[in-house]
This record gives structure tokens, C-alpha cells and sequence, in this order.
């Protein structure tokens, strides 16, 4: 039964958000009034946001398209930014993303928005890392960081990193360590502990491309068991799957096996990292191939052909998925159809600077025309393999010594700028000596006084400041006791007697009487559930939340009103609870009143540390400083005092005609 009942739910979500993706689609169709449609589009993104790919891609790009058109720019360039992880990495299409961001980058000049810059420009070259332009990539990058601000850590500190990767794969070694180093430093300072380790894993990658193997192995096993005692697993997938890719170096067979299956395990369950998950069925495929346990093989290269449907072939993540098919046609005898495949994957990466896929590729053809019996061609293939191969190894050797050559050549020039420094520092301070004296003398005196006036001021102010508080405190209870106070006596008094009347006309079977009653007696319940909303305590924050939304939406029929509350029963304290409510209740009484919107939207989000409430609309808006001066405007100014007693921040935008948006934080613990 309950199987039936959850079937039953799905269905009813799944036709319910069609039945909407409809309605908007409806709208953009239809109406002549581009705002409108604006706002339709927005709706459409987010209904088929990480659902519909290929929609929600369609749906951005006539989004951005049609912003630009009413000259919204930054809401243009902000959606393009949304749009591009989707197109770029989950629809596998860098160049149709890069499009979307070009189409943009020309507004970019219109805004001063330090995030929308930045991240405009981190997301371009992130788009030319996947097409292997490495040089623009970094251009892209550095660009992102100068156009960060302070406001900015946690993204500057992505672009830093990004950077670093790029610096890698160019094997600028030290430059590489030296933006590793620095975007850790950003991430400990923020708390971000998945991005610290990664950084981590990335300076030990870089022992592995200089051939230290034994070094790189150790080094991760310490990263990886130090994940394990803070039961920290993210990107341990990517940690063990780096790993394996050390041990098959060093012919290590079991090992290999062993953190390949652990790399799929911890992969399997974290979201962030699916993306690999064809290149390690992939891998898997390729191993049990080579080690001649061809059912095994098939299962692997069938799982990574599943997870590669709809992906465009020119993704990096294919070249795992037919090298394995290439070993695995080899070893089920299908040679010319293994011809078939290396050479194609050979001539679409001659210019490339995968040199150990080559080298692989070049080996294994070598085999499948011995195998053929064509000696000419074999003897071809494995001499362009042994080439590659001692290439390999001379660049590997080149690494290592680039790598120390640089290091050597950074640490002698660090002691000759010590050393400049110390003697500047050492005359500095004997210039200094004789001013000190006088100047922190008088200089004494002087901060001392203001210090203690400072202090005095300081005090005064936080008691003033503690006084308003408590008072503002003080007075929303009592005035939420008044209201349950209210409400009970109108619920259990006049509710009561409503009820003893509408029981005689019924027995005097009156019909217009008993009528009249019925509305008054609903009237009086829904007073009453106004004044205290009695649900918070029967069905929890969560579901009344859900029922305020549905309520009001059922009552206002010239504004379509929908939200995604997610569940944050037992999160709050009871009064807590009551000013989030009253707070989203406020502000829907105000879009209702004053918004004269056409739809309007709720976002309730639990984080780890907070709860995120966005509120918007695509009503008339309002100038904020205006309104809160406003004497007879106690609505915001409630809904402030609320949210500062929650200890929470409130960010409000409104442009006259473009709509209002309400973003609030509540930290919890």
C-alpha cells in the first residue's frame, strides 16, 4: 500500500510541475508584454533547473536574449553565468556555452558588480580549460581575480585555484604551487575545508608528473587518512582514483584494483563528483580487460556507455570511454574494428598534448596488426609507440629538473632579497630610533585620552543599543501573547457560541440563517488563525508555512503565488518559529496590498549553519529608504525588528516597476 501511495505522490509532483512548466511556457508564448515573459522564462529555469538540461539550457538562452533586448543587463550576465555550468560541464557543450557568455560579455562594461565580473570571467575560462586553450584560460582567470573584491573571498580564492590548475597543465610547476598555496590559505581562512584538501591533493599531483610516484602515493595516503579521521569524504573518489592511476604506474596490479573500486564507491555517493564516474567504469573496463576477465570488462564499458547518453562526443570524458572500448575489441579478437576506432581517436588527437593516450593508442594498434598479420605496420605503430614513450620520459625527466632548477633558482634569489631587505630594515631602524622617542612621547598622551573617551562613548551606545533591543523584544511577545490571547477568546468564547446558535437554526431549518452563520463562523476562524496561527504548534513551522502560501494564494487570485519551503521543523525555537512566520507573513500581506504583481515566489532553504528565505515579485516595487522613513510604514520596520532579534540580515531590492526581492539569513546552530 504505501508503494502505491508514494507512486502515487511522484505522479501527482511530476504532472503538477508540467502542468506549471505549461502555464509559463503559456505566457512566453502568448503575451505581447516582455516583462512578462521575463518573468515566465525565470519560472521556466528554475522548474527545469538540474531536471530538463536541453529546456533549461533553451530557456536561459531566450532568457538572456530577451534581457538584453528590454536592456537588463545585468540580469542578462547573471543569468548567462547561472546557464554555463549546465551547458558547459552537465550538457558537455563548452562551445555553446561560450557563445551564450560572448553574447553578454560586450554589457560587462555596464556593471560594477565585483561578483557578476568575476564570475563572468571565471566561468569563460573555465569554458577554454575544456577546449584545451589553456593560454586564454588563464587570461580569463586573472582577469576574474583583479575584478573581485574583498566581498568576494570565496570566489576569488576559485579563481586563484582554477589558475593554479591552469599553471599545471602548463607545467609552470612553482607558479602552480605558488596559486595552490594561496587559494589554501583563502579556503582556511573561510572554513572550507573540501577546498583546502584539494588544493592539497593538487601540490601532490604535481610530485606524480614529475616522477616521484613513491613520494605522490605516500603523500596522498596521509591526505586520504586524514579525510578518513575527520570523516570528511568529499572528493575522496578523486583522491583514490588518483591514486590508482599512481599504482598502475608502478605496476602495482592489486593496489590499482583496490582504489579504483574505492574511487566508484565513495563517487557513487557524492553528488559533486558524478562527473566522474564514466571515466572510472572506464578504467575499470580497461583493467579487467587486461587482466582477461571479459564479462567484468563489459559490464564496466556498458555502465560508462549509460552514463554518457546525451553528452557531446567532444567531451574529454569520452576519450576513458573508447580507449576502453579499443582494449576491449582487441581482446575480444574484433581487430578490424579496433583499428577502426584507434585510428580515428589517433587522428583527432594528433595535436593534441595527451601524450600517454597517444603513446597507449599507438602500442595497442601495434599489437592489433600483428595480430592481423600485417608485420610492416605493426613494426610502424611500435616504433611511434617507443618514441612517444622515451619522449614521455625525457619530458618526465625535464619536469623534475625544471622543477628544481626553478626552485633552486627562486631560493637564491629569496636570499638575495633577504638579504637587501635586512640591511634596508637595519638603516630604517636606526632612522626611526630618534623619531619613536619623540613621536609616541606626545603621541601617548593624545590616545590615551581618546582611547578612554572612545570607551566611555562605546559603552554608552552599547547600552542604549542593548535598551532599544530588549524593548523591541519585549514588545513583539507581548503583543504575540495579545494575539493568542485574542484568539483563543474568540475561538473558544464567540466560536463556541456561533456554533450553539448555528446547532438551534438548523434543528429551525432556516437555510438563509444557517448560511449566514457558515460565513460568520468562517470568518471568525480565520481572524482568529490570523492573529495566531494556532498551526505552528498542531503541524509544525514547515506545513504551516505551506498552508499560509496555499491560503493566500487561493484568496488573491490576481497574484499566482507558489514557493519551495524545504523542511526546517525542529530547527527553531517556538518564538523563533513565530517571526519567521510572521516575517514571510508580512511580506506577502505587503505583495497583496501594495505589489499589484502577477506572480510571486518563496524560497525556503536550510544550510548547514543558516536558513535562507527569498521572497520576489514582479510587481510595481518601491524606493526602500522612502518607505521605512514612512511614519504610517510599520511593516517594514516590524519586519526588520523581527529579523535583527533572529540575529539574522535582511537585503532588500526593489526598482520602481521591475519588481521587489527579499533575502533574509537566519543563522541556527
Amino acid at each position: 500500500m504505501k508503494i502505491f501511495i508514494t507512486l502515487f505522490i511522484i505522479v501527482h509532483v511530476s504532472v503538477f510541475a508540467q502542468q506549471k512548466e505549461s502555464h509559463f511556457l503559456n505566457i512566453v508564448d502568448t503575451t505581447t508584454n516582455q516583462k512578462l515573459q521575463l518573468s515566465s522564462l525565470d519560472s521556466l529555469i528554475q522548474l527545469t533547473k538540474n531536471k530538463k538540461l536541453e529546456e533549461f539550457a533553451k530557456y536561459t538562452e531566450r532568457y538572456v536574449a530577451l534581457a538584453i533586448n528590454l536592456k537588463n543587463y545585468e540580469k542578462a550576465i547573471k543569468a548567462a553565468i547561472n546557464g554555463c555550468h549546465t551547458i558547459n560541464i552537465q550538457l558537455g557543450q563548452p562551445k555553446r556555452a561560450l557563445t551564450l557568455l560572448t553574447s553578454v560579455e560586450k554589457y560587462t562594461s555596464t556593471t560594477d558588480n565585483s561578483y557578476l565580473l568575476g564570475g563572468f570571467y571565471v566561468k569563460k575560462g573555465g569554458i577554454y580549460f575544456n577546449l584545451n586553450q589553456l593560454e586564454k584560460a588563464l587570461i580569463n582567470y586573472n582577469i576574474s581575480i583583479r575584478n573581485y573584491n574583498s566581498k568576494d573571498s570565496i570566489y576569488k580564492a576559485d579563481a586563484i585555484f582554477f589558475s593554479g590548475q591552469v599553471h599545471f597543465e602548463l607545467s609552470h610547476f612553482l607558479k602552480a604551487i605558488k596559486q595552490y598555496k594561496l587559494a589554501a590559505n583563502y579556503y582556511e581562512n573561510l572554513g572550507d575545508k573540501e577546498y583546502m584538501y584539494l588544493t592539497r591533493e593538487s601540490v601532490i599531483s604535481i610530485y606524480g608528473v614529475t616522477g616521484f610516484e613513491e613520494k605522490t602515493i605516500q603523500e596522498r595516503k596521509l591526505l586520504i587518512a586524514k579525510k578518513l579521521e575527520e570523516n570528511f569524504t568529499n572528493g575522496l573518489g578523486s583522491n583514490y582514483y588518483n591514486q590508482s592511476l599512481n599504482y598502475k604506474k608502478l605496476g602495482n596490479i592489486a593496489e590499482q584494483k583496490k582504489c579504483l573500486l574505492l574511487a566508484l564507491k565513495y563517487i557513487q555517493k557524492e553528488k559533486k563528483t558524478t562527473h566522474l564516474l564514466p571515466i572510472v567504469y572506464s578504467q575499470l573496463s580497461k583493467f579487467y580487460t587486461t587482466n582477461n576477465n571479459i564479462v567484468t570488462a563489459k559490464k564496466y564499458l556498458d555502465f560508462a556507455s549509460n552514463e554518457l547518453k546525451g553528452r557531446n562526443e567532444d567531451s574529454y570524458t569520452f576519450l576513458f570511454y573508447y580507449k576502453a572500448k579499443c582494449y576491449y575489441l582487441y581482446k575480444i579478437k574484433q581487430y578490424r574494428q579496433a583499428e577502426t576506432l584507434i585510428l580515428k581517436l589517433l587522428a583527432k588527437e594528433r595535436t593534441s598534448n595527451r601524450g600517454d593516450f597517444i603513446m597507449e593508442m599507438n602500442m595497442l594498434l601495434s599489437k592489433t596488426y600483428e595480430d592481423l598479420g600485417n608485420s610492416k605496420k605493426a613494426f610502424k605503430y611500435h616504433k611511434i609507440y617507443t618514441k612517444t614513450k622515451d619522449s614521455l620520459r625525457n619530458i618526465t625527466k625535464l619536469n623534475a629538473l625544471s622543477y628544481y632548477q626553478t626552485l633552486y633558482e627562486a631560493e637564491l634569489k629569496e636570499k638575495e632579497i633577504s638579504k637587501q631587505k635586512s640591511a634596508i630594515d637595519i638603516l630604517a631602524k636606526k632612522n626611526e630610533a630618534k623619531k619613536r622617542v619623540l613621536f609616541f612621547g606626545s603621541l601617548g598622551v593624545i590616545l590615551s585620552a581618546m582611547i578612554l573617551y572612545l570607551y566611555i562613548n562605546r559603552l554608552r551606545l552599547s547600552k542604549k543599543k542593548k535598551l532599544k533591543e530588549d524593548y523591541a523584544q519585549k514588545l513583539l511577545l507581548s503583543q504575540e501573547e495579545d494575539r493568542q490571547r485574542i484568539s483563543k477568546d474568540l475561538h473558544d468564547g464567540l466560536g463556541q457560541s456561533l456554533l450553539l446558535i448555528k446547532n438551534k437554526v438548523t434543528a429551525s431549518n432556516i437555510p438563509e440563517i444557517e448560511v449566514l452563520l457558515n460565513n460568520a463562523i468562517e470568518e471568525m476562524r480565520s481572524i482568529s488563525r490570523v492573529i495566531h496561527p494556532f498551526q505552528l504548534t498542531e503541524v509544525g513551522i514547515t506545513k504551516a508555512l505551506e498552508n499560509l502560501i496555499i491560503q493566500i494564494d487561493s484568496n488573491f487570485n490576481e497574484t499566482y503565488i507558489f514557493g519551495d519551503i524545504e523542511n526546517i521543523d525542529s530547527k527553531l525555537t517556538r518564538n523563533q518559529e513565530m517571526h519567521v512566520y510572521r516575517i514571510i507573513q508580512e511580506c506577502l500581506s505587503n505583495i497583496m496590498k501594495h505589489a499589484k504583481a502577477d506572480s510571486a515566489k518563496i524560497e525556503l532553504k536550510l544550510n548547514k549553519t543558516s536558513i535562507s528565505i527569498l521572497i520576489k515579485d514582479n510587481g510595481v516595487g518601491f524606493d526602500f529608504s522612502k518607505k521605512y522613513k514612512d511614519v504610517n510604514s510599520l511593516g517594514l520596520k516590524t519586519i526588520k525588528d523581527r529579523i535583527k532579534l533572529l540575529k539574522g540580515t535582511l537585503r532588500i531590492n526593489s526598482t520602481l516597476n521591475q519588481g521587489s526581492n527579499f533575502s533574509i539569513n537566519i543563522p541556527i546552530k
